[in-house]
């Protein structure tokens, strides 16, 4: 375990948010309104299998409410995951994480472990989901989300409602250069950057442009990238994210917290 950290709220039903990389698991705990009660971090070993990923994140979230002695239950569960994820069965049908988790059926497996509610999104959705909660987007409706971390993705919210595509793979961003962590981005990765975001923007016409990413990668594209759409497609607004890595997690709570609203378990 690398942290974990309780607070009070024992015996109450809370929400579940997970979040997950290759490397890493990232738990929280909240109470019906959003408060946090309880967060958790590990290491991920390799996970080959279906069983091997069931076990260690199915059965860390079980021991979290074991350790309470049962007096706490979930009244839903949302996971983040990275790659491209089918909400509607709830698996991870491409992933970024670890080759071994294509086609991961993330829902299935936890409800092995856990009777309530199961929701899974993929980590740039769940990231928007986010910062429009408690960040940068701010209630908005019609924005556009990028990554810079690792693998470069987006997601995108049009009228309030996620755009997903035919398989679910809107947000994908192939041609995007990966930036390499601690290092300043070059002009070269800039100017392509820059170019592919401006045309995205151009054509998804989006009102608030959220980039997220390292400070060496972001205090320069993002006031290009405002001074090419000024010119190119004058509108959206080009902001720095304010949740960094905790995006996802908190969007996985927002999802955890509509689940169990629609699911009629909220009490």
């Amino acid at each position: 375990m690398v942290s974990e950290e309780s607070t009070e709220g024992v015996g109450e039903s809370v929400l579940v948010a997970v979040d997950f990389t290759a490397d890493e698991l990232r738990l929280l705990f909240t109470d019906v309104h959003g408060a946090p009660i309880e967060k958790g971090e590990w290491p991920l070993p390799p996970l080959p299998t279906e069983d091997a990923w069931s076990w260690d994140v199915g059965g860390r979230i079980a021991s979290l409410f074991a350790a309470e002695g049962s007096r706490r239950s979930a009244l839903a569960i949302a996971v983040a995951a990275p790659g491209v994820v089918d909400p509607l069965s709830g698996t991870l049908t491409h992933s970024t994480g670890q080759d071994a988790w294509d086609g991961l059926p993330v829902v299935e497996a936890l409800r092995r472990h856990i009777d309530a509610p199961i929701a899974c999104e993929s980590r740039s959705n769940a990231a928007l989901i986010g910062e429009r909660w408690h960040g940068a987007a701010g209630g908005a409706d019609d924005v556009l989300y990028v990554s810079l971390r690792g693998t470069p993705e987006g997601a995108l919210l049009s009228g309030g409602r996620p755009v997903r595509g035919a398989r679910f793979s809107a947000g994908s961003l192939p041609a995007m250069p990966e930036l390499e962590p601690g290092q300043l981005i070059g002009d070269d990765d800039l100017e392509t950057a820059s170019g592919l975001l401006a045309d995205a923007s151009a054509l998804l016409g989006p009102g608030l442009v959220v980039i997220d990413g390292e400070d060496e990668h972001t205090r320069r594209l993002i006031p290009l990238l405002q001074r090419v759409l000024d010119e190119v497609a004058p509108g959206p607004r080009v902001v720095a994210a304010e949740l960094g890595d905790n995006a996802a997690l908190l969007g996985a709570a927002r999802i955890a917290s509509t689940l169990a609203y629609e699911g009629d378990r909220k009490p």
